[in-house]
């Protein structure tokens, strides 16, 4: 199923899909983020790092939120490397308002991408990426635990 489909049906519902994730996907669960990996990614092994609870900007994090989040992107960073020359992070915040941004979940993360620049993509690649279901993204998630799990 496309990603900008699943993304509408979540809108139409008013549901915000990190806060409603799977236990068996979350790599790891800290007190106020986890890691998943990127359900519509865009290379492999990309990582997604998610407060846990619903925020849109990241100034409105707390201390201890914000140095939780550096110790998981320190972490799975490093991690990262073993298997990858380069990794990129993209934080995404704000409300998904200019349909020109290619933002698509109102709730803060922050993107891990190995092996690949961070480019403003077209709205068409934007439409046309792959939201993985079910079954194959919860083998992937475990599979990832192995690669990736916590030091």
């Amino acid at each position: 199923m496309k990603y900008i489909t699943v993304v509408k049906k979540l809108e139409q519902t008013h549901t915000c899909p990190f806060c409603h994730e799977k236990p068996e996907h979350i790599l790891q669960m800290g007190k106020h983020f986890f890691v998943i990996p990127a359900r519509a990614p865009y290379t492999k092994h990309h990582l997604l790092i998610v407060p846990r609870r619903h925020v849109n900007l990241l100034i409105t994090l707390t201390h201890a939120e914000l140095l939780e989040m550096h110790r998981l992107v320190d972490i799975r960073t490093k991690k990262l490397h073993k298997k990858h020359k380069d990794v990129s992070l993209l934080l995404r915040d704000g409300l998904v308002k200019d349909p020109n941004i290619n933002k698509s979940i109102n709730h803060l993360h922050f993107h891990l991408l190995p092996d690949i620049g961070v480019q403003i993509e077209s709205q068409k690649q934007s439409e046309n990426r792959k939201r993985i279901e079910d079954k194959e993204y919860t083998k992937i998630a475990q599979a990832y635990k192995k690669i990736f799990s916590p030091v």
